[in-house]
């Protein structure tokens, strides 16, 4: 019993490191994760059986879709991208049902590791920074995030990573934030440097349901409020770059017309050719989840040529209408409003905040289609906001 909480323990860690780890390695740990629930089930014959349905109802609905897709080599490959949908809802399952409990000490050193590995990360950017003598504007920055060898992650998912390390400090620290306020600073700083607009709105409005209806003091909510205003005010009025692409978003002229140097006119166009092709699609089930892409390029080739390579439909819910239509947008909602209702019934007022981040995400990137992206999502909505933070959170042996 001790060895396996042990192996347990060296598992979730590995986890934490989530950011340093080579992007070739990143989903292993997560993948020991899965086979030891298999392990626990076999020896305890334990698993919640109606939660596992709810939650790998949405995978179910795109393995179907494999029937009538016409793509389906790139249909197997999104199924495969889909796969921790099944083993990590099943360690959820079988982990919820034996009441797993986590000691605090475990609990407060993963969050430090995992916002630890954000920090090295920004050390490890910024040596490669001056080693390649890269002239260092907003652009590069967010060209080398997503270029840097092994570690590289796409801007905007490295803008949630910094919002998950932020919200996993303030409610595991939220007693004592000065044990994790250097490491706060850090995010914010990553998420600034991402450039995400999606995310930096979404981090605010995070970070007013927090201070409203979390449970700090007065004190801390006011400080917060005011620092974060600051940094509002320090971002648009020091940083021409960053202000740029907000007023990119705002003023209509700027994307009247498709140009791939202007992001915000690339959005209008992919949602435009979504919403077209969603009309034209079979409203129930879809295309099959192979043919998204070429769907979607088939409009992009008549009306926006410009568009030279393919781009996504930058919504997540539009990419699921066009693959398995209302069937499977139906399962995939019923999953995360399973999680809100479980987390209304508990109380758990962060997993109810980070349910409404996503849902909110979701409207302007498609999240689940990386595999980081989807491994840190069903992590943070299993374990950190969910197993690791039960209400009592006792020292009781993890397994």
């Amino acid at each position: 019993m001790k060895k396996e909480s042990t192996f347990l323990n060296y598992i979730l860690y590995s986890i934490a490191f989530f950011t340093l780890l080579p992007n070739s390695v990143k989903e292993l740990p997560f993948m020991l994760l899965g086979l030891f629930s298999i392990v626990v089930f076999i020896r305890e014959r334990k698993i919640d059986t109606k939660t596992f349905t709810i939650l790998v109802l949405f995978f179910v609905v795109n393995l179907f879709s494999l029937l009538y897709t016409k793509d389906l080599f790139y249909g197997l490959k999104r199924i495969e991208g889909f796969l921790p949908l099944l083993y990590l809802a099943f360690s959820y399952c079988v982990f919820s049902k034996m009441e797993l409990r986590f000691e605090r000490k475990f609990v407060e050193n993963w969050i430090l590791i995992f916002n630890g590995s954000n920090f090295v990360f920004l050390i490890v950017v910024s040596l490669y920074f001056y080693y390649q003598n890269i002239p260092i504007t907003y652009n590069t920055i967010r060209t080398v995030f997503n270029e840097i060898p092994l570690i590289n992650m796409h801007p905007i998912y490295l803008s949630i990573t910094s919002v998950l390390g932020l919200m996993s400090c303030i409610y595991i620290f939220r007693d004592n934030l000065k044990k994790c306020s250097f490491l706060i600073v850090v995010n914010i700083v990553l998420l600034f440097l991402t450039g995400a607009r999606a995310t930096f709105i979404g981090f605010f409005m995070i970070l007013f349901l927090v201070l409203f209806f979390g449970r700090l003091s007065l004190k801390i909510k006011f400080s917060v409020g005011v620092i974060s205003c600051f940094l509002i005010y320090f971002l648009f009025a020091f940083n021409s770059d960053f202000k740029k692409r907000f007023i990119e978003m705002i003023i209509p002229v700027s994307y009247s017309k498709v140009n791939p140097n202007n992001s915000t006119s690339v959005r209008i166009a992919v949602w435009d050719c979504g919403i077209q092709k969603i009309k034209s699609s079979n409203t129930l089930i879809g295309n099959g989840i192979g043919d998204v892409p070429s769907v979607l390029q088939q409009c992009y080739d008549v009306q926006y040529p410009e568009l030279e390579k393919y781009y996504n439909t930058h919504n997540q819910y539009f990419s699921i209408l066009l693959g398995t239509g209302l069937i499977g947008l139906l399962s995939f909602l019923l999953f995360f409003m399973y999680l809100f209702v479980n987390a209304l019934k508990n109380k758990n007022n962060f997993l109810l905040v980070l349910v409404l981040f996503y849902l909110y995400i979701f409207n302007f990137e498609n999240i689940i289609e990386r595999k980081y992206g989807i491994l840190l999502l069903l992590f943070f909505l299993f374990f950190v906001f969910n197993i690791f933070t039960k209400p009592a959170n006792k020292p009781v042996e993890t397994v």
